[in-house]
């Protein structure tokens, strides 16, 4: 995406976020957060949680002789370190890709082809397993009385594009429709791209296509993973309403995270969903009847969490790095 537009759509998160806070209110915003007290370190625990099972799920992306070559921790740090380089990374969201692929390859001997690949299949099972949580969250929106007819045509709405979206890219991928589009790109002077990168492509289409038809159990197993973080967020949502006042049921809560990551997936080209995350927390409240303040607050505490994480993504970086340096030195 030219660097035009991803400014343009940045502009247009912020303006959400300052609309956010001003609907709110900073003091009050405060007050709710200073509530959480140690619930902070629940919320952090059981987040701990939620990336060791996604780093499971990736983990059964790869062929099971390459998964021999790292264990869950290593995997898991890799993992952590590439996610902070895509938060860190300017107005875009996939600068951790190659740093993990590279990491792999250095580290564990795995081809940086091999690499990418997996992450492809990780972030369609992830999203696949995303479109199963969405299943009962919207089926329970309408069955909540409180929220409107439009309010629930229009998440339908949503989950049916996003689901077909998700879909059509598993298709391209089984398929290896992913390389003959970036030829066909090729016909266009302001994406065209050298001979060597579409053999790449062409390439690494190949490969993940290859995943898909020989280890259907692995990627099952995968999206089975990607599902149980999913549920496992909930109590993450549970405990931080606790601390902040309201108790909800477990239905209430799925259709909390069902909504808001739904409006999450809906704003990507925003970076980092800046804005979006916290307009939308405001608007899904809202429509259950809860306290927007609560949502916007909810929305500051992932914010928090996600600096912390990436704060712990770069200091394994750096350790990463130091190991390797002191290793060449001897």
């Amino acid at each position: 995406m030219p660097k035009a537009i991803k400014i343009i759509f940045l502009l247009i998160g912020i303006a959400l976020l300052v609309w956010a806070i001003q609907t709110v209110g900073l003091a009050e915003l405060f007050t709710l957060l200073s509530k959480l007290g140690i619930g902070f370190i629940y919320i952090l625990f059981i987040y701990s949680i939620v990336t060791l099972l996604d780093s499971l799920a990736w983990k059964y992306n790869f062929t099971q002789s390459s998964a021999k070559q790292f264990n869950l921790w290593q995997i898991w740090r890799i993992r952590q370190i590439g996610e902070a380089y895509n938060v860190i990374t300017p107005l875009g969201t996939l600068g951790g890709e190659p740093v993990k692929a590279q990491l792999l390859k250095e580290h564990h001997n795995i081809p940086r082809r091999q690499g990418l690949a997996s992450q492809v299949v990780a972030r369609t099972t992830f999203l696949a397993a995303l479109i199963i949580f969405f299943i009962p969250g919207i089926f329970l929106t309408f069955k909540a009385e409180q929220i409107s007819s439009q309010f629930q045509n229009t998440a339908l709405a949503g989950m049916i594009v996003f689901s077909t979206a998700i879909f059509l890219f598993f298709l391209f991928q089984i398929t290896g429709t992913l390389g003959r589009l970036s030829r066909w790109a090729e016909n266009f002077a302001w994406i065209k791209k050298s001979t060597s990168v579409s053999d790449n492509i062409d390439a690494l289409s190949d490969h993940i296509s290859s995943f898909y038809k020989e280890h259907p159990k692995r990627i099952a197993i995968s999206i089975s993973y990607a599902f149980a973080g999913w549920v496992v967020g909930l109590a993450e949502l549970y405990v931080a309403m606790y601390f902040l006042g309201i108790e909800l049921t477990l239905a209430e809560l799925w259709i909390i995270e069902a909504l808001a990551q739904l409006i999450k997936v809906g704003s990507f080209l925003i970076p980092l969903s800046i804005g979006a995350q916290e307009g939308g927390f405001i608007i899904v409240f809202s429509a259950m009847g809860l306290p927007p303040s609560v949502g916007l607050t909810l929305s500051f505490v992932r914010r928090i969490r996600e600096l912390l994480w990436v704060g712990l993504g770069l200091a394994l970086a750096g350790q990463l790095e130091y190991k390797a340096t002191k290793i060449e030195e001897l």
